[in-house]
C-alpha cells in the first residue's frame, strides 16, 4: 500500500486490512492469500480519475450477485477464503444470516468463482436453484439450463427419496465436481407444499449420507427460518454439524464493497461521503441490497463525467435510509388510480406472509399479461426495477426485486396492513390446492379430504365475491369449486341421514307392542340424531353468511337436547361460536396490523395490547372498551409489560426506542433511546425500579425506570441475545446467545460477573430454580447444563436426549426438572443428583412446550404432533391426550389454581380442557388468523387472546354457560327476526322462542 493510496485518503484504517500480517485479498483477485493488486490501496484519488472513465454502473442495485458478477465483488475476501477451505474438508455447508446480508451474492459470486480456480471451470458444474412450489422440478430446470439434455435431466423430477443419488450415480461424470448450491433453502417451508418437502428433505439427507467429496452441498437460510427445521430432527443435525453465520461486514470490508467498483471504472467519492454512507448503512440495520441499489441510484443521479460521486446528490435522492423509498414512491406517483390498483393487485400476487414477516413469492409472468392495463403496469414496474423477471416466455416469473422493498417501502407496507387476511388466505389457498391436486393425480378419495369447508372456504368465496382475488391460478379455482361441492354434499347428506334414522326409529315405535323401553330409547336417540344434524347445518349456514338462520337452526337442536336432558358437545359449540361472533363485548378492535402482545395489569382489571401498527393500547377488561390508544413509536411495537404495581407501561419497538407510559393518564413518561437497531423484549425487575431490554442483534441494557436514564450497557456476547431473566430476588441478570455462552451480570453494577461456558450449540432457554440458587440452561447440543449461580461452575451436564432441547423447567419446589426435545420425548431429572428420573415417551414429533401445574403434580406437554398430553410426574404415567387441534399445538398452559388448561393452535382457536378429566370443556372460536398470544387474568375467571386477525378478544371463564343460558342468549339475537313477517321463517319456527329467556 502507499502512503497517498486512495484508500487512506477516504478514512481507512491500514490495520482493518491486515490479517494474520498480510493485506485482505479482493475477490477475483485473490492471488496466494497475499493481494496488493487493488486500485484504491496502489493509487491515489488522482491518479484513479486519470484512468480510462466507463460511465456504466458498477453497482448491482437490488439484483444479486451471480457468478459473472464477480470481479465487482468486494469486501468478503476473509469469508471467502474461510468457505473454500472449509469445502476442502467438508462437503455440506449450511449458510445461515439475516435477510439481505449477501449469503447468496457471498456463494455466487464469491465462492463459486473461486472453487473454479481451484478446481478448473471446466471441471465444476454448478448447479445453481431455489426450492420453489417443487423443489424436484427446480433441480430438473437447473439441470436443462446445465449441459445436460432432457431425456437425462428428467430423472430428477421423481417426487422420490431416492431421486436426488440417482441423478448423481446416473448424470456425473466420476473428475467432474458437482457444486449443488441450494439457495433461499427458506422457501421449502413458505413454497413447497409438506408432501413435496417432505420427500426432497428426505431425498437429500440420502444424498448427504452418501458423502462423495466430489458433490459439494451449500444451502443458504434466513436465520430466523431456523425454527421451521425443528419438525425435521435430520435437518437439526445438519445445522448442527455443518452450519455457519455469516457476520455483517466491518467498516473496512465495507470501504472496499464502496469505493473500489466506482474506482475501477475511474470515479471517486467527494471527501466524507463515504463515512456518511458507512453510518447510513449502520443505521438501517446493515442492508447490502439497499447499500447496492443506493449506490446505483447515486451513480445515475450524479455528473459522472465529472469523475467524482457529490453529497449533494447522495442527500437528494435520499440517502441509504430513503434511496429506495424515494425512487419506487416517484414511479408510483406517476400512475393514475387505474394503473395503482392495477399495480396493487400485482404486489399483492407477489406478497406472501411468513408468521409476522413478509416475504416475496413468485409467479407465473403470464398471469399478469392477459388484462392489458395489468401487462402495462407490471412492464413498468419491471423496467423500473421493482420487479424483476427471469425465464423465458411461456416459462418466465415475476417477483418483487429484494425483500427489502416490502420493508422500507411505505405504499407496500400499507397495503400489506390493509390486505393482510387476503394474503395469508390466498398463501394458504396456493398450499392447499397444490397438494389437492398433486393427491388427485393417486388418490381421489385422499384428495378430498385437503378440500376447504367452515369459515375458511366461506371466506374465500366472499372474498372472490368481491372481486378481491383476482389472477388466482388455475388450480387454486378448482380447488375452491371442488371444495364448494363438497360442503353442500356434505350437508345434504348429513340431513339426509340423520332424517332416515329418525324415520326408521319411529317405525320402530309404531310396531312395537307398547312404549316399552326398547321404543323409548329408540325415539330418542332419533331425535337426538337430528338435533346433532341440525347443529351441523346450523354452522353450514353460518359460514355462508345466514347468521340469523344458524341461531334458528340451533335453537331448534338446543330444544331437542332440553327435551331429552342431553349434552351434545357440537351443538354446544356452535351456539357458543354463534353468540361469539354477534357479541361484539369481547372482541376489542382498533388495531390496523396484527396484535403481537397481549398483558393484563397486577389487578386484572386493565388489559394492554401492542401491535405492528406502531401503536399500544388500553382496555378496560369488564366492558372491553378501549381506555386509550398511545402512540409515539415510529416501527412495530414487539413487546408490552406493566410495572410491577401496575402504574407503569414499559413498551419496546422496532424503530430502537423504549417508551415508559402512565397507565393512569396515557401519557409517555419518556423514551429510552440507545440501541442501535431493533428492540426485541423489555421486563421490569420483581421491584419495578430497574428496566432489562435487548436489542434483537446487539446488546442488552439496563435502565432506572424512574429517571429514565441508562444504568448501563452490557456487551460481551458475540452473538444475537435470544433469553434475557432476572433472579428472583432481581439481584442478578441471565443472558444466553447464539454464541454458544451465558452470562450472568450484576444488576447494580452492570459487571459481567462471570461467563458460563460448556455447550457446543446455540442456547435455547436459561432459567434460574425458584431459590435463585441454581441455573438451567438447554441446548441445540442435545445437553441441558445445571450451573451454582454463586460461583458460576457446572454443576452436572445431564445427557440423554438425541435432538435439540426445546423446552427446560423447574418444577415450583426446585427439586425436578423437565425437558422437552426435538427427539419427540420428555424427561424428569432429580436436580439435586442430575440423574434421569424417566423418560416420557408418547408424542409422535417434536416436543415444543413443557410445563409443571403449579402444585408441581402434573405435567403438560405440547407437540408438532397436533395433541397436548398430562401426565404424572410422581408416576411418570400419561394421564390422557388431549387431541382436537387441527394444527401442532403452539402452546399450553395452566390457569393460576391448576384445574383449567388452555391451549392455542394455528387453526386459529383456543380450546380449553378439564385439567383433571382431561376432557374438551370448549372450543373457543371466533378468531380469523392464527392465535399468537393467550394468558389467563390472575383471578383465573378472564382469558385474552391476541390474533394476527388484529383483534384482541375476551373470554368469560367465570360464568360455564349451560344450555338454558346458551339457549336464552341465543333467543335474544333472533327473536325480532322470528317475528318478521317479511323474514321467510316457518310459522312452525315463530313461537321457537317464545317462553325462553324473557324476562317473567
Amino acid at each position: 500500500m502507499t502512503d497517498k493510496s486512495y484508500y487512506l485518503e477516504i478514512g481507512g484504517d491500514v490495520k482493518g486490512l491486515i490479517g494474520d500480517g498480510e493485506f485482505k485479498g479482493i475477490a477475483g483477485d485473490i492471488s496466494g492469500g497475499v493481494i496488493n493488486q487493488y486500485i484504491i490501496t496502489q493509487k491515489s484519488g488522482v491518479e484513479i480519475q486519470a484512468q480510462t472513465l466507463i460511465t456504466g454502473s458498477p453497482y448491482l442495485g437490488l439484483r444479486k450477485f451471480e457468478v459473472d458478477d464477480k470481479d465487482r465483488f468486494f469486501g468478503r475476501d476473509n469469508w471467502i477464503i474461510e468457505l473454500t477451505d472449509y469445502l476442502k474438508q467438508k462437503n455440506v455447508l449450511l449458510l445461515l444470516g439475516a435477510s439481505g446480508s449477501g449469503k447468496s451474492s457471498l456463494v455466487q459470486a464469491g465462492l463459486i468463482p473461486k472453487l473454479k480456480d481451484n478446481f478448473g471451470a471446466n471441471k465444476l458444474v454448478n448447479l445453481t436453484f431455489v426450492p420453489d412450489v417443487n423443489p424436484f422440478e427446480s433441480f430438473y430446470g437447473c439441470l436443462l439450463a446445465n449441459r445436460y439434455k432432457q431425456s437425462q435431466a428428467k430423472l430428477a423430477q421423481a417426487v422420490k427419496e431416492d431421486t436426488l443419488i440417482k441423478v448423481v450415480e446416473g448424470l456425473k461424470n466420476n473428475s467432474d465436481l458437482w457444486f449443488i448450491f441450494i439457495d433461499q433453502f427458506e422457501e421449502l417451508f413458505t413454497r413447497t407444499p409438506k408432501t413435496e418437502r417432505d420427500i426432497f428433505i428426505k431425498s437429500l439427507i440420502k444424498l448427504i449420507e452418501n458423502n462423495d467429496s466430489l458433490v459439494k452441498i451449500v444451502m443458504t437460510i434466513r436465520a430466523d427460518f431456523l425454527d421451521k427445521l425443528s419438525p425435521y430432527p435430520s435437518l437439526g443435525k445438519i445445522h448442527d454439524q455443518y452450519s455457519k453465520m455469516l457476520t455483517d461486514m466491518d467498516e473496512s470490508e465495507l470501504r472496499l464493497a464502496i469505493a473500489e467498483p466506482a474506482a475501477r471504472n475511474g470515479v471517486i467519492f467527494e471527501k466524507g461521503l463515504i463515512n456518511q454512507i458507512i453510518a447510513d448503512f449502520y443505521e438501517q440495520a446493515g442492508s447490502l441490497p439497499l447499500l447496492q441499489y443506493t449506490l446505483d441510484l447515486l451513480w445515475q443521479k450524479d455528473h459522472i463525467q465529472e469523475r467524482i460521486l457529490n453529497i449533494k446528490t447522495y442527500q437528494e435522492i435520499g440517502g441509504v435510509t430513503g434511496a429506495l423509498e424515494k425512487q419506487a414512491d416517484k414511479i408510483y406517483s406517476q400512475f393514475n388510480e387505474v394503473q395503482r390498483k392495477a399495480a396493487e393487485e400485482i404486489f399483492l400476487e407477489l406478497i406472501s406472509l411468513e408468521g409476522k414477516e413478509a416475504v416475496s413469492r413468485r409467479a407465473d409472468k403470464s398471469s399478469f399479461e392477459q388484462e392489458e392495463m395489468q401487462r402495462e403496469v407490471l412492464y413498468q414496474l419491471i423496467d423500473n426495477r421493482l420487479l424483476v423477471s427471469k425465464g423465458e416466455d411461456g416459462k418466465a416469473t415475476v417477483e418483487v426485486a429484494h425483500e427489502e422493498l416490502l420493508r422500507c417501502w411505505q405504499v407496500l407496507q400499507d397495503l400489506i396492513r390493509e390486505k393482510e387476511e387476503i394474503i395469508v388466505l390466498r398463501s394458504r389457498l396456493y398450499a392447499d390446492a397444490k397438494q389437492w391436486d398433486d393427491l388427485q393425480k393417486q388418490d381421489a378419495v385422499k384428495a378430498s379430504s385437503e378440500l376447504w369447508g367452515g369459515s375458511k372456504l366461506a371466506k374465500i368465496v366472499e372474498f372472490q365475491k368481491n372481486n378481491s382475488l383476482p389472477n388466482l391460478d388455475t388450480v387454486a379455482i378448482e380447488f375452491i369449486k371442488a371444495s364448494i361441492s363438497q360442503a353442500e354434499r356434505q350437508k345434504n347428506e348429513k340431513i339426509r341421514t340423520a332424517r332416515r334414522i329418525a324415520v326408521v326409529s319411529l317405525v320402530a315405535v309404531m310396531v312395537s307392542t307398547g312404549l316399552g323401553l326398547m321404543a323409548w330409547k329408540q325415539t330418542r336417540q332419533a331425535e337426538l340424531n337430528l338435533a346433532n344434524a341440525r347443529g351441523f347445518s346450523s354452522w353450514s349456514l353460518f359460514v355462508q353468511g345466514k347468521e340469523l338462520d344458524a341461531f334458528v337452526e340451533a335453537i331448534k337442536a338446543g330444544k331437542t337436547l332440553q327435551k331429552q336432558h342431553k349434552y351434545d358437545k357440537e351443538v354446544m359449540n356452535t351456539l357458543q361460536a354463534l353468540l361469539y361472533w354477534k357479541s361484539e363485548r369481547n372482541r376489542l378492535e382498533g388495531h390496523d396490523f396484527w396484535v403481537t402482545s397481549v398483558n393484563f395489569s397486577p389487578d386484572g382489571k386493565t388489559l394492554v395490547s401492542g401491535s405492528w401498527d406502531n401503536t399500544i393500547k388500553l382496555w378496560n377488561v369488564e366492558t372491553g372498551k378501549e381506555i386509550r390508544t398511545l402512540k409515539g413509536h415510529d416501527n412495530w411495537v414487539t413487546s408490552v409489560s406493566f410495572s410491577p404495581d401496575g402504574k407503569t407501561l414499559v413498551s419496546g419497538s422496532w424503530d430502537g426506542t423504549i417508551k415508559l407510559w402512565n397507565v393512569k393518564t396515557g401519557k409517555e413518561i419518556r423514551t429510552l433511546k440507545g440501541h442501535n437497531s431493533r428492540v426485541g423484549s423489555v421486563n421490569f425487575s420483581p421491584n419495578g425500579k430497574t428496566l432489562v431490554s435487548d436489542g434483537v442483534y446487539d446488546t442488552i441494557k439496563l435502565w432506572n425506570v424512574e429517571t429514565g436514564q441508562e444504568i448501563r450497557t452490557l456487551t460481551g456476547h458475540n452473538g444475537p441475545v435470544n433469553s434475557v431473566n432476572f433472579s428472583p430476588n432481581g439481584k442478578t441478570l441471565v443472558s444466553g446467545s447464539w454464541d454458544k455462552t451465558i452470562k450472568l451480570w450484576n444488576v447494580e453494577t452492570g459487571q459481567e460477573i462471570r461467563t458460563l461456558k460448556g455447550h457446543d450449540s446455540y442456547l435455547s432457554s436459561v432459567n434460574f430454580s425458584p431459590d435463585g440458587k441454581t441455573l438451567v440452561s438447554g441446548s441445540q447440543d442435545n445437553t441441558i447444563k445445571l450451573w451454582n449461580v454463586e460461583t458460576g461452575t457446572e454443576i452436572r451436564t445431564l445427557t440423554g436426549h438425541d435432538s435439540y432441547v426445546n423446552s427446560v423447567n423447574f418444577s415450583p419446589d426446585g427439586k425436578t426438572l423437565v425437558s422437552g426435545s426435538l427427539d419427540n420425548t420428555i424427561k424428569l431429572w432429580n436436580v439435586e443428583t442430575g440423574k434421569e428420573i424417566r423418560t416420557l415417551k408418547g408424542h409422535d414429533n417434536s416436543v415444543i412446550s413443557v410445563n409443571f401445574s403449579p402444585n408441581g403434580k402434573t405435567l403438560v406437554s405440547g407437540s408438532f404432533d397436533k395433541t397436548i398430553k398430562l401426565w404424572n410426574v410422581e408416576t411418570g404415567t400419561e394421564i390422557r391426550t388431549l387431541k382436537g387441534d387441527d394444527w401442532f399445538v403452539k402452546s399450553v398452559n395452566f390457569s393460576p389454581d391448576g384445574k383449567t388448561l388452555v391451549s392455542s393452535s394455528n387453526d386459529n382457536t383456543i380450546k380449553l380442557w378439564n385439567g383433571s378429566t382431561g376432557q374438551e370443556i370448549r372450543t373457543l372460536k371466533g378468531h380469523d388468523s392464527p392465535v399468537t398470544s393467550v394468558n389467563f387474568s390472575p383471578d383465573g375467571k378472564t382469558l385474552v387472546s391476541g390474533s394476527y386477525d388484529k383483534t384482541i378478544k375476551l373470554w368469560n371463564l367465570g360464568t360455564d354457560w349451560g344450555l338454558s343460558d346458551l339457549m336464552g342468549r341465543s333467543c335474544d339475537w333472533v327473536r325480532a327476526y322470528l317475528h318478521n313477517p317479511n323474514s321467510g321463517v316457518r310459522e312452525e319456527d315463530r313461537g321457537l322462542c317464545d317462553g325462553i329467556g324473557e324476562e317473567k
